[in-house]
């Protein structure tokens, strides 16, 4: 069963960069991709924007692969899923 929340990170991964979607791999460094800073900043406010979510900031600065990016937005996603609205 295809993950989705892999697939719309690696989608948004792709369309930044502009890289064929088969190079974006869950493994992948942001190094290995040659994304910069500001290419960082671009896919945070796109997964921000589709996912409808917010990065806190300390937590942007500390993502390095496509992995931290999954983790991360699992992390936000289930903690929202359990605070009371």
């Amino acid at each position: 069963m295809p993950d989705s929340l892999v697939e719309t990170v690696v989608s948004a991964i792709a369309e930044v960069k502009r890289l064929p979607r088969e190079r974006v791999s869950l493994d992948s460094t942001f190094a290995e991709l040659g994304m910069d800073s500001l290419d960082t900043l671009t896919l945070l406010f796109e997964l921000e924007s589709r996912l409808r979510i917010a990065v806190p900031d300390e937590a942007a600065k500390s993502v390095r692969t496509v992995r931290d990016i999954v983790e991360g937005i699992r992390g936000l996603t289930a903690g929202a899923a359990t605070s009371p609205p």
